[in-house]
């Protein structure tokens, strides 16, 4: 087992451009993209992800010897635990791939990756990526219950059921005639009260 590659540690005057370089690799990244558009982890999906970034920014100041895989299991619990979303696309690995690499270029006092991914972001006026390549696929976490599998053993299931007599109805009250008076005016009578 190799140990990890040493970084530089981040200049303060560079925090911002990498905390930047993190959220841009987020709001670049089409499946988290496809979980805020359709607010997966709530009306404030979009802070989710701002809040993600900066989940991801406090793990590298803490933990300096932060490597990638680390940073796949941030994303990796977020997801699902946030957004509802299990990932079998492998994207989480691209992403941490990229933001180990703002890391090292920031750390060598480059902010070029960051400011490529700004002037892209800044181009398309801030709108959401595109998201054409993400597969969705839902699974009932409840169960496996699928309405179309019903015991194709026997054909009595398409029978109807006998569910036994039905209830007896019950008589309503029968309704008071009208009182007439002699001019041929029905008599209003109120409810009483109890």
């Amino acid at each position: 087992m190799s140990a990890p590659p040493a970084f530089a540690p981040i200049p303060a005057h560079l925090q911002a451009k990498f905390d930047l370089g993190i959220w841009h690799t987020l709001f670049n990244w089409a499946d988290l993209t496809v979980a805020v558009q359709n607010q997966w982890g709530g009306p404030d999906s979009s802070d989710k992800r701002d809040w993600l970034a900066g989940r991801i920014s406090d793990l590298f100041a803490s933990e300096p010897s932060t490597e990638a895989d680390d940073i796949v299991m941030v994303l990796l619990q977020v997801l699902e635990d946030e957004f509802g979303v299990r990932l079998e696309d492998d994207t989480d690995d691209t992403v941490a791939q990229e933001i180990m690499a703002i890391r090292k270029e920031i750390g060598e006092g480059s902010t070029a990756r960051v400011d490529a991914l700004h002037k892209k972001w800044e181009e398309s006026k801030g709108k959401e990526v595109a998201t054409g390549s993400v597969s969705v696929r839902e699974d009932n976490q409840e169960g496996e219950w699928d309405g179309d599998s019903v015991d194709e053993e026997t054909d009595e299931d398409d029978e109807d059921v006998d569910m036994g007599d039905a209830p007896a109805l019950v008589a309503a009250k029968p309704k008071a005639e009208p009182e007439v008076d002699e001019e041929g005016f029905t008599k209003v009578i109120g409810k009483k009260k109890k």
